[in-house]
Formats: C-alpha cells, structure tokens, sequence
C-alpha cells in the first residue's frame, strides 16, 4: 500500500522588512494572473501583524551598518492619494464616451485591416447607411485612434558618420543616418507603474529554499537570483531595484527583393515574472528603438567594419543616456500597486546571439564575449576567468591615445578587443556588462551544439540514409513530429524542428554507434533538457555540471573515429556552455531570456510594421504605426482594468493580517509544507463518434490488433462477479482517446500540462482524405507491483506530495505507484447488457515487461512485450489507473530492419525491445530525472 510521503518545506527570505501578501486573481479576462489560493490561505495562517507606524520605520533606519543590511533595505514607498494627486500614466482618464459601442469596430480595422482597405470598407454603403460610424473616413478613424493617450513618445536623433574616402571636390564622404528611440527611464516607468502587473511584479529580492535547512536552493525568476541580491546590497537604505533587460537582433524585412532590414532594440523589467515577461501578448517588453542600419560607403572596405562597431555603440549610448542618471541617483516612480517607490533601473542582463554579444562587448567573434580564454582553449573544459570592465576601458583609452606599451599592446591582442573606443556601457552604473550576457537555448544549444554539430557528427558515424530511415519509422504520439522523409531533406530549419528531433534522438542511436558516442550524445541532451528547467535547485545546478563534465569525459570519440574534422573542439557554442551553470545561478532560470523571445517580437515590431509603411522611408512610418497599435492596447487594458478593478493598493485592498511576521534576524519565512493527494485527471468525449459506435467486437480485434481482447474482458466480467461470456458479435462503444491533464511541476511549463492516449482504428481512404493506419499508443499504468529495480526512483513512486510554491508546486517525490508501460489498443464503455457499472470507462492494455536497470551506455529503460502461455499478456483495466501517455523508441540495432515501417501496427507489432524515451516532454524529463536526483540524496 502506498504512503504518501512528506512534501519538502519551502523557505523564502526577503530582504524587505515585510512581504506583500499576494493579491487576489484578477477577473480580468486575457490579463496575466499567477496568485495561488493555496499559497494565499497559508500566508494567512502564518501571518502576524506587523507594526507600520513611524516608530517602526526609525527603528529600520537605526540598524548597524556593520549588519548585512539587505534585510533592511527594504524599498521606501508612499500611499498616492486617491484624490488631488497623479496616480501615473495608466490613471488617466481615456476618452471612451465618443467612441460609444463602436471601440471593437475601430480595434478591428487598425488591428486586421491597412489604411486603403479600412478606407474602402468604411465607404461601402451598407456601413454608411446600417452603421452610421462616428469615423465615416480612415483620417477621422486615425484622429480617433490618435486622440487616445499614447506610449512613451519617439525622439529622432541624427547621427552623422564622416568617412576615409574623399568625393571628387577631395572633401570627405559622410552619411547621415537616423536614430529613433524613446526614453527608457520613461519605458521603464510604464512598465513598473502598469495595473496589470500587479499580481505578477516583485520590488525585492528573495531567498528560496526546499528545505527549513536551507541547503536546496532554488532559483527560477530574477529575484530569487544572486544579481538582484548583489546589487541590492550597493544601493542606498530604501531603494527598489528595477533590473532592465535589453535585448538588440538586427533582422529582415525584405523577403523576395531588396535589403531592407531593421535592428529593433527592446526593454523589459526583471520585476515582472518570466512567465508574463516572455509573452508578446502581455506588452511586458517594449520597443526601445530602432538602430540605424547604414551602408556606410563613406568608409574604405579596411574600415568600413570598425564604423559599423562604433555607430552601434554610438546610437546605443544615445538610447541609454538617462539610465545613467536615474541608475545613479534614482527616480521616484508609481508602482503597478499605487505605491511611490525610490527606483533604481539598472541594466542587468543582455539578451543575444553570439555575434551581438561580441559586437556588445567589443571583442572579435572568435572570442569569449564574457572571459578571457585563449581561442585555442576553448574546447578544453578549463576555468574561464571573467572580462574586467575596468581593464578593458584602460586598454581601449591606451590604444585610442596610441600609448600602449608592448605588454598592454599584447594583452589587448591576447583577450581580442576591437577598437572601440566609446562602448556604450562604459558609464552605466553597478553594470558589468560581460556579466549580463544570459544563456541562448535557441542559437548556442539547440542549433549550434545540438543540430550543426552533433547531428552532423552523428550522421557520418551512422550514415544519412540509415538516421533518415530512423527518423521515418519513428513511433507517433501526439505532440512528435513525424520526419516522414527524414531530415537530409529538410530546406529549412527552426528552433522547432531542433526540439523535435532532441526528444528521440538518444533512443534513436542507442544500439547503432560505440558506447562512448552514445555517452557524449546523452550528457549533451542531458545538458539541454537540464538548461531548458523552468526552475532550477542545487542539486539540478550540480547535474548540470556533471553532464557538461560527462561530455568532456566521452568527447574524444569523435575524434578518434573522424566524426569531428577539424580535429578540437574551439566551437564558440559549446564553449558557451562552460558559462551555463553560473549564468542560471546569476539571472534566473533560461526561459526567462531566450533569444526566440525576440525573434516573435520582430514579427509585432518589425515585420508588421513594415508591412504596413510604404516601403519608401519607412522607419518614421513604422515608429507612427506602432505608436497607434500602443494606443490601442492601453486602451483595451484600461477598459479590461476599469471592468475587473485590479488596481489595488498595499494599504487600502489588502488585509494587514496577510503580512508575515518579522523574526530577529530581520529576514522573512515562509515555512509552507502541504501534502496534497493530487492525482491526474482525465478526460474523454461526451459522445461516441458515429463510427465508433455499436462496433463488433470481431471488428475490434482485427482494427486494434487486440488478438486477446474477449479472454480479457471475460476475466474481467469474472472479477466482477459476471459469469457472462463476450462474444465475438457483442458490439462496444469506443472512445479514440483519453485527454490527462498532467500534474503542474514548477521545472516544466505549465502550459503544456495536456497528455493525449489514443486508441483510434485505421480510417480507410475516403474521396480525396487519404487512409491512415490505427494509433494505438503506450501508456504508464498503475499496477500496486512492488519492483526492487525502481524502488525509490519515479519508476516505482508513491502518490504525489507536492510542495505548494507561492507560484507554482514542485514535486518533492516520485508520482506513481508501480508503473509499468502497456499498449493501449483500445477505450470503450462496457455496455449494460453485461449487468456491471464502472465508474471509469474501459481500456484493453498489453502489458510490457517491468523496469529492470536502465541500460548503462544510455541510461534508458528497456522493455519488451509481455506474454503469458506464448500469447500476449493482457488485461481489461479502468481507465483512471493511466497516468500518462509514454514514447517507446525500437531497438533498431545496429542497422533498421527492413521490414520496419512508420505505421505503429507494423513496427510495434515486429519490434521485441524498445528504449523508454524520458526526452518526450519537459514534464517526462523532470520525473525521470530530476525526481531521481533528490530521492537519491
């Protein structure tokens, strides 16, 4: 019998002197709401009053400099009035009363519609005559729009560059380029101060732990990392940090002719949660400019690079300039909640590729951007010791002025600086900026390390056609993409097709190369999956180390068998994963600062945009065009905001009996152990598909290939206490699938909770519908066996006890009880005549083999199907004993079968040994991993 075990503690220190109790969920519809009610009750619980009178706030002024005072450096901030005061940007009153019930009709047009359509649409006489819009005319519709309260307005500077060639007067050539930007201390002050962060923005750093011990770390968003903490400590008493993440990737706006192209440079604010951060929808990042792209044929072809490097900079600084200011001395500003707070925006994190991250900090592209090791080391696994700001400004001044000495000349040689003499961060304040550049999953790992050079490796030690023939007969499941030509094949590629082919790539290989590839190409993976955590803790941080040190240990294989030519492994990629562990460590976990975020944004920001200009001058256009897609946007926010009235107050709208209580040492815990017998949930059709109805149970065997199901299901009857015989002409309602809404676990996105297990029969050709086989996938099941192989790891499990976070829970313990993989061939509803009620439908299972030890080489749990008397093993279970669907990857050998197909019911059937592929999701990964990682400490 299964016990459930105790849920791990989850301690929180915060270096302000009390924690806002969590706001209530918003009611409004499309806004971003992260509260959790069973975190909220429990603060309630452990809550204790805390004094907030002038007394208290002399005595936190009084502390001990000589004390670590982050404790007390909790931000200063005053009530705004309700009246007689500015409430900030988002209180404005929008004029709504002449737009009447016409709002939608004006969103959709400026949304859906461009300028000479919307002009027509509007003079159609059916809409001039049934309609009567208050804007018979696209102007009236656009003085409307402009009408509206708009964003941070756009500033144009020009930047005049004077070249090395001369003109036939023997003057010298210079082009004049623009720079449009717009404030980001202005930018920043909108962000903090929108309502509709409110529930999602966090003003100080915190500290969390999984254990009361404090020995389980963990780290997820920006203010349970070490860089809010640090710079915490170098502000004044009283100051709120406000981390601004900028990001910069210069893309294509032109497809088919031209060279168009735009370089948007964007702005967002650590304080907001990652989960909201990253979401084009939520408008958490803001367009900050658009730097000039020039042609610069003023400048000799020896030079003409090094202009481009010191414009980028140029126009950089130029954007950046207040931030030096307010990063200094601070700027008072209104936060989401109606608080004035001391605020501080200071420019934490980078987000780029690797050839902007060079540009960013003026080295050359065969070089570290963020340490100083050789080029010649960077594959060899060896401590990379940090740029230095100050030197670096030391050396750029010393060659400007021509004054080097033959060891300063030799060091700004050896660490590979680029003449740049006036970078853009050399005045900004507590930024180190070769410390602020965050981990690319998409440019460094996915594409780089994984799809350009492993997969290539891997090809030439297995062959293109034999991993084209792999990749064909793959296995379905919902959610896989099918390589049905294979990949050598494929024009084109995206960050998608690199994930696709990561979750099968393992088992894939497992039995095809020498074990030492198949080790090197698991601790890769293995290193990707434990990067790509939503939420990260000690022990994670420590495997993700290992597996780095794991490739190392295994890498040389590819040299030794030719794969790898050139012979090392100085790959800028993968020497970047040297940096991983810390940068996590640093700024948070990486979802919060994928470069994919950036690349959606150019599709808002950039491409639309220039769709809708006229293609001639077109940045003024695009920067006019945003300008009223903002307005639009606040103003739809303004009316979500005015129905659901979210803009809350810390003094007015929440109860002082939510504060948590103060302990000597002036830091906040907040101890929440909660066991909760959480259990997947499922889901299937309300109604039987015509053809799934009142189906033949002969049918049934020969469409499901279900060869035992009526001896199974007379077994079952018997269980019950039915001595009815099925026949083969008894008919069954089915069901082609189950839907399971898989337990949230903080590691994994929990947008991506929905786990299908189909049960469907081939549908032959129909007209031009095309026939396609049956899909009958694997599921783990519970079976209450006990297993010694998997005792204490999440294959032998126990029913969950989560660890309810102030976001989201974390599981502390493996989920299940005695799993064990089966084929589900088919779900149906038992019908009446056989005189049982089941609460659950009906599955007909296949059993597989029980876990037995992982293989060594691949760390993969291999299962074969199980048979009883030279038939297979089968049984009628409920279906509330599924957990979730599972990836069965065939043991191809060293060479596929021939006879092997994509179709399951050719492969799946032949097939006698198949790898258990944990690398199928995320959510797989973390219980497979991640859960055995602390049941083994």
């Amino acid at each position: 019998m299964s016990k459930l075990r105790q849920a791990h503690l989850r301690t929180i220190i915060s270096a302000r002197r009390a924690l806002h109790p969590i706001p209530p969920p918003s009611a409004a519809p499309g806004l971003p709401t992260i509260p959790n009610s069973f975190a909220y009750e429990m603060l309630a619980e452990a809550a204790e009053p805390i004094e907030t009178d002038a007394e208290s706030h002399e005595e936190a002024a009084d502390v001990d400099p000589g004390h670590f005072d982050l404790d007390a450096r909790q931000p200063h901030v005053e009530d705004v009035p309700d009246e007689g005061e500015p409430r900030g940007q988002w209180a404005e009153e929008f004029p709504y009363d002449h737009m009447a019930g016409e709002w939608e009709l004006a969103r959709w047009l400026m949304k859906n519609v461009g300028h000479n359509q919307a002009e027509q649409f509007l003079k159609l006489p059916i809409i001039q005559q049934r309609v009567h819009p208050a804007y018979p005319t696209k102007d009236t519709l656009l003085k409307v729009i402009d009408s509206l309260p708009g964003g941070v307005d756009w500033i144009c500077k020009e930047m005049n560059q004077t070249g090395d060639l001369l003109d036939a007067d023997g003057k010298p050539m210079s082009e004049m380029l623009e720079l449009w930007y717009r404030d980001p201390v202005e930018c920043v002050r909108e962000l903090l101060g929108n309502p509709a962060f409110a529930n999602v923005m966090h003003y100080t750093p915190e500290r969390v732990y999984e254990d009361e011990e404090r020995k389980s770390a963990v780290t997820d968003e920006m203010w349970t990392a070490e860089w809010w903490w640090e710079t915490q400590g170098r502000l004044p008493m009283g100051s709120t940090v406000v981390p601004v993440i900028l990001s910069s990737d210069k893309t294509k706006l032109s497809q088919f002719r031209g060279d168009k192209s735009a370089w948007p440079l964007y702005l967002t604010i650590g304080n907001i949660s990652k989960d909201v951060r990253r979401l084009a929808s939520s408008h958490a990042t803001v367009l900050l400019g658009y730097l000039p792209v020039g042609k610069f044929d003023c400048f000799s072809d020896k030079a003409r690079q090094i202009a481009r490097y010191q414009m980028f900079h140029s126009c950089v600084r130029v954007v950046l300039d207040t931030l030096i200011q307010a990063g200094t001395s601070g700027e008072n500003m209104t936060c989401a909640d109606r608080n004035i707070c001391s605020a501080f925006p200071i420019v934490a994190a980078y987000v780029a590729d690797y050839p902007e991250q060079c540009l960013v900090s003026c080295c050359m592209e065969n070089r570290c951007p963020v340490g100083t090791v050789r080029p010649e080391d960077r594959g060899a696994h060896l401590p990379c010791l940090p740029r230095s700001k100050e030197e670096t400004l030391q050396l750029l001044r010393d060659h400007q002025c021509g004054q080097t000495d033959p060891e300063s000349k030799q060091r700004f040689k050896d660490i590979g600086l680029r003449p740049v003499y006036s970078p853009f961060w050399a005045d900004l304040p507590h930024t180190d900026i070769f410390q602020s550049f965050t981990p690319d999953l998409l440019h460094q790992l996915h594409k780089g390390v994984f799809k350009d050079h492993l997969v290539k490796w891997c090809t030439s030690l297995v062959g293109a056609d034999e991993i084209d023939d792999r990749f064909r007969t793959m296995p379905s499941l919902t959610g896989l993409r099918q390589f049905k030509n294979g990949i050598s094949s494929v024009s084109q590629w995206t960050g998608a097709e690199h994930k696709e082919m990561e979750k099968i790539f393992v088992g894939m290989l497992a039995s095809a190369v020498d074990v030492r590839v198949i080790q090197a190409v698991r601790a890769l993976l293995d290193f990707i999956y434990l990067a790509s955590l939503q939420s990260h803790t000690t022990e994670t941080i420590r495997r993700l180390r290992a597996a780095l040190d794991d490739f190392h240990t295994h890498k040389d294989i590819f040299l030794e068998t030719g794969a790898r030519h050139p012979a090392h492994f100085n790959i800028p990629k993968y020497h970047a994963m040297e940096h991983y562990p810390d940068l996590i460590l640093r700024f948070g976990s990486t979802d919060g600062y994928n470069t994919e975020w950036s690349e959606r944004l150019h599709i808002d920001y950039a491409k639309d945009a220039y769709r809708a200009s006229n293609k001639k001058d077109y940045t003024v256009q695009m920067t006019r065009w945003l300008s009223r897609q903002e307005a639009i946007d606040r103003f739809g926010v303004y009316l979500e905001c005015s129905d659901a009235d979210i803009i809350v107050s810390r003094s007015d709208s929440q109860p002082q009996d939510h504060e948590v209580a103060v302990n000597h040492q002036d830091d906040i815990h907040c101890n929440c152990t909660v066991s909760i017998k959480k259990t997947t949930t499922y889901r299937v059709a309300a109604t039987h598909p015509p053809a799934l109805r009142n189906v033949l149970a002969s049918k049934i065997v020969l469409d499901h290939n279900a060869s035992q199901f009526l001896h199974a299901l007379q077994t079952f009857l018997r269980g019950n206490g039915s001595l009815i015989i099925p026949q083969p002409f008894d008919r069954f309602d089915l069901f082609k699938r189950l839907v399971f809404h898989l337990p949230d676990v903080a590691e994994a996105n929990s947008n991506k909770l929905l786990n299908i297990v189909r049960a469907a029969p081939p549908v032959p050709r129909v007209g031009r519908r095309a026939a396609h086989p049956a899909y009958l996938d694997f599921a783990l099941l519970r079976t209450g066996e006990g297993n010694t192989y998997t005792d204490g790891t999440p294959m032998h499990g126990e029913p969950p006890a989560v660890t309810m976070h102030l976001i989201s829970p974390r599981l502390t313990t493996s989920n299940f009880s005695g799993l064990r993989v089966a084929h589900v061939r088919v779900i149906f509803k038992l019908p009446k005549v056989f005189n049982i009620e089941t609460t659950h439908p009906l599955a007909y299972v296949e059993w597989f083999t029980p876990f037995r030890a992982p293989d060594k080489a691949s760390g993969l749990h291999i299962v074969s199907p199980s048979t009883r008397m030279h038939q297979p093993y089968a049984e009628i279970v409920e279906v509330n004993r599924i957990v979730r669907n599972c990836h069965l990857i065939p043991k191809y050998g060293a060479q596929r079968d021939p006879l092997w197909s994509a179709e399951n019911v050719t492969v799946l059937d032949i097939c006698k040994s198949f790898y258990v592929n944990p690398y199928i999701d995320l959510h797989a990964f973390s219980h497979t991993i991640i859960v055995a990682l602390r049941t083994s400490m």
